[in-house]
């Protein structure tokens, strides 16, 4: 298994890649979970799921010095089948119990365990990562799950 400090990783095989231009001023790292800036530009400032969110960076993206749209990110589309592994960033150990519970974003790059959505866009945990390995990378473990639509929103 491949263990990164931030961000959301397909672990099976996502949708295809789309692209979408980059708000200005903004820096995308592989992972972080994208949403619109209001103009219909890609920006990673969101630490909660919303409506507004539309996938997961699939490379890296620096447009801290460039114009609006000046570059276009690639991303994932948000979809139900696709699973990732994400670290986690409350502060405690995942556990089995987090297992079928939704979870909202800490940041827009790790999982909040301790957060239960009930509307719009959550993760779903399927499995966690507590290996000796795991917690090496990252002290409180990792979520391995999916995306899903909660409620009426989204």
């Amino acid at each position: 298994m491949r263990y990164q400090a931030h961000g959301f990783i397909p672990i099976n095989f996502p949708p295809a890649r789309r692209n979408m231009g980059v708000a200005a001023g903004i820096t995308i790292v592989k992972g972080d979970v994208l949403q619109d800036d209001g103009s219909g530009y890609a920006t990673n400032a969101a630490t909660a799921f919303a409506a507004t969110h539309f996938g997961v960076a699939a490379s890296d993206r620096d447009n801290s010095a460039g114009a609006a749209d000046a570059l276009d990110a690639e991303y994932y589309p948000f979809d139900t089948k696709t699973q990732y592994i994400v670290p986690v960033s409350t502060d405690a150990l995942i556990t089995r119990t987090a297992v079928g519970t939704f979870c909202n974003l800490g940041n827009n790059d790790d999982l909040d365990i301790a957060t239960n959505p009930t509307e719009g866009i959550a993760f779903r945990v399927d499995d966690i990562d507590v290996s000796a390995e795991a917690i090496a990378a990252n002290t409180f473990g990792y979520a391995i799950g999916h995306f899903v639509v909660i409620g009426t929103q989204a």
